[in-house]
């Protein structure tokens, strides 16, 4: 027996509506009470769901799309702790205003009340209804999310819904915002949407929903990560198109800092906190035709080193074993990354005199992909860009080796400005003094924020104690 939703949206106000069913009585289990068998839902204003287009009248219209899945919760299902939500499905030929989403599961769900939530979601339960306000646990607003031509990513625009028992209404509720630009040139690649690490806008966060109004409002809850910053690119990693409509999903949330955006790692706006204070759920905010300055005050890149080498490297210059290249070569070996079409180089450099080459990116099983020192006393030296400086290094910290699954040891990083022999010690950078890093594949983010640095030079991470690092956040600023 299959069990449907139906939905329907109007063209200008984006709500939708559904015929309803006679219920289909399951009495094969003692004391089970059938829920409906249809829910005629509702979805407020500024849509951010599914595909966005125009209607005859070039306002924005939401679609439903083939494969479109929802979770619905009952408050009787039997396992209040670890029970997935039941998952409904729709299948469509095109993209429509009205759409059937069936259960593929024998009877009926239990009776009670109802929480939905779309995108449908693959943790486990997570759903309070003992408490006021109700709880969502694992809503996600990805800090990754891929552009498409005047859509929004679709797993990054979180709606819940609620119905009270005996009735098969679901009022869809939207938990994210949305952030609306262009771009007027045509070799931008990628971006970035990013506050003080204060302000949490994207990550996995609890909804709590309002039991009067069942609005949702997402909190940070214990263990989970958040991030200051939102990246967006398109699925193929070709470039954006002038003159078109793209959307970024944000958690709705009060700032404390500026918001800033970056095209192709350079900082294009920046939005005065006093001016975006708040962001607030179910609103749409048009940061205009974004164009990237002739001299931007600050340049943001962000390498990724778990990622196959051949993917930024066509040169394939990188070593990727120790003792497979001579990094212990005066002055280091330099390796480029080609980072939104342009090429940055990077140093691999043992200390002077070493015999062994313990520098590498791994692209092995035994080491996986990151940077690894696999041996004290090892640099890894920064891109220098000519008119700017580093001022600000974020690393994210990785095991050292794969197979060693119980590693005790703390690497201790620092940031240098030269090469020295082996027991020397190098120059520390002010505000790049070492410090000792976790053990383990915490994936923990260690920041250096440096002052005193020059313009067009070349700065080095340096390994006291050997380690591994997975991805690089560097800062520039004009000299």
């Amino acid at each position: 027996m299959k069990r449907s939703i139906y939905y329907l949206f109007s063209a200008a106000a984006l709500l939708f509506a559904a015929c309803t069913a006679e219920p289909v009585i399951d009495d094969t289990m003692a004391g089970f009470i059938p829920g409906p068998t249809s829910f005629s839902a509702v979805m407020e204003g500024d849509g951010t769901k599914a595909v966005i287009g125009l209607n005859g009248d070039g306002k924005p219209q939401t679609f439903w799309e083939n494969g479109d899945a929802i979770s619905v919760y009952s408050s009787n299902d039997t396992d209040l702790s670890s029970a997935a939500g039941h998952k409904f499905t729709t299948t469509l030929s095109a993209n429509s205003l009205e759409a059937t989403f069936e259960w593929d599961n024998e009877g009926s769900i239990p009776s009670g009340n109802y929480l939905a939530t779309y995108p449908n979601r693959t943790a486990g339960r997570g759903v309070n209804f003992s408490v006021s306000p109700y709880r969502v646990a694992a809503v996600d607003i990805p800090k990754s999310q891929t552009l498409v031509a005047g859509t929004v990513d679709r797993k990054a625009c979180p709606m819940v819904a609620h119905a009270s028992e005996g009735s098969n209404n679901l009022e869809f509720k939207n938990a994210a915002a949305l952030l609306k630009f262009r771009v007027s040139e045509s070799n931008i690649v990628a971006g970035r949407i990013a506050v003080d690490a204060a302000d949490a806008i994207s990550g996995r966060f609890r909804a709590d929903v309002d039991v009067t109004t069942f609005i949702p409002t997402l909190v940070t809850y214990t263990g989970q990560t958040y991030y200051n910053y939102i990246d967006f690119s398109l699925n193929d990693n070709t470039a954006l198109a002038s003159g078109t409509d793209y959307y970024v999903a944000i958690r709705p949330t009060e700032l404390t800092s500026d918001l800033k955006v970056y095209l192709n790692g350079n900082l294009v706006k920046v939005i005065n906190k006093s001016q975006f204070s708040e962001i607030k759920r179910n609103k749409i905010y048009n940061l205009g035709t974004l164009t990237t300055p002739a001299t931007p005050l600050e340049k943001v890149l962000f390498f990724d080193f778990t990622v196959d080498q051949s993917s930024v490297d066509p040169s394939e210059s990188w070593p990727t074993e120790k003792d497979k290249a001579a990094t212990n070569q005066s002055g280091g070996l330099r390796c480029p990354y080609n980072l939104y079409g342009v090429q940055y180089l990077f140093t691999l450099a043992d200390c002077t005199g070493a015999s062994g080459r313990r520098i590498f990116w791994s692209n092995t099983n035994t080491y996986g992909h990151r940077i690894v020192f696999y041996a004290a006393e090892r640099y890894f030296g920064t891109p220098a860009i000519e008119g700017y400086k580093l001022v600000n290094i974020t690393a994210t910290s990785s095991r050292l080796d794969n197979t060693d699954a119980a590693e005790t040891l703390e690497p201790k990083i620092g940031i240098v400005s030269n090469i020295v022999a082996s027991k020397g010690t190098p120059t520390y950078v002010s505000g790049g003094d070492l410090q000792t890093w976790a053990a383990g594949n915490n994936h923990e983010a260690y920041n250096y924020a440096l002052s005193d640095t020059e313009g067009n030079t070349v700065y080095y991470l340096y390994a006291k104690v050997k380690g591994a690092v997975q991805t690089l956040t560097l800062t520039y600023i004009p000299i």
